[in-house]
């Protein structure tokens, strides 16, 4: 897949400086307007009264997204019996209740995406560090890292719990320590039937293209881990790096493969 096109929106008024300074930033062309017709550009960047938005100017993925951890919908999970969402039971955080843990599980979420599980994590009491090496997806989290600070109380709460820095998990493992568990979420294919339901992972995915398996990536992972490592798969994918998890977790569409370090 080529390499998107992307252009940032100069926006109107105040805003006009935060646009010209995330140009600036990540070396891309500003444009003055936004026109579904000009296909010029695959994706606009754009600061608005709402914060950092991705627009999408992809005929098969029109729309916007952006990062917002007030969303409601995000919000109603963090709170609908969150501890026995299959996340949760994944990264082993029920057995640590049961056990009566005081200290916070900490978590590398090493392909941190829009970032609703890193906050989920959070929200469940866990403290959670997110990688993202892509530098728009970048933007865009720590544009609802910022907002999500001044945000509902227990938006706030959670945000206060999550990290963010920019780089690959196989390049910049030496500089990361040890977690207790290590969550990668490799983007798999999204389903045209279920893009409109699932349309900012399919905007990322048309943005991202089709992650790769990184041979690597799990061994690497496990010897960063010191309690588990955490694998999110589509329902019917193969097992990563062909490696038989020790426990899995499966939902209607995703399931969640659980490595535990030896």
């Amino acid at each position: 897949m080529k390499r998107a096109r992307v252009a940032i929106l100069s926006g109107v008024g105040e805003l006009i400086p935060q646009n010209l300074a995330l140009a600036e930033e990540l070396g891309l062309p500003m444009a003055s307007k936004f026109d579904a017709m000009d296909r010029h550009f695959d994706f606009y960047l754009h600061y608005d009264e709402k914060g950092l938005s991705l627009h999408s100017n992809l005929g098969q993925a029109l729309g916007a997204v952006r990062v917002n951890f007030d969303n409601t919908a995000l919000n109603r999970r963090s709170k609908d019996s969150l501890s026995n969402q299959n996340l949760i039971k994944a990264v082993g955080l029920k057995q640590k209740q049961k056990q009566k843990q005081k200290q916070k599980l900490s978590v590398l979420d090493a392909m941190t995406g829009l970032g609703s599980d890193a906050f989920l994590l959070a929200c469940a009491g866990c403290r959670v560090t997110m990688l993202e090496r892509n530098e728009i997806v970048f933007s865009l989290l720590r544009d609802g890292l910022l907002r999500g600070s001044k945000g509902l109380p227990e938006t706030r709460a959670a945000v206060a719990e999550m990290m963010l820095l920019k780089g690959d998990f196989l390049e910049k493992n030496d500089e990361l320590g040890n977690f207790d568990v290590l969550y990668i979420d490799p983007m798999f294919p999204i389903k045209r039937n279920t893009a409109r339901s699932k349309k900012p992972m399919y905007l990322l995915q048309q943005l991202l293209g089709e992650a790769q398996e990184e041979t690597d990536l799990l061994s690497l992972a496990l010897s960063k881990a010191r309690d588990r490592v955490v694998v999110k798969r589509a329902k019917r994918s193969p097992n990563y790096n062909n490696r038989k998890p020790d426990i899995n977790f499966k939902g209607t569409s995703s399931r969640y493969d659980v490595y535990l370090v030896r």
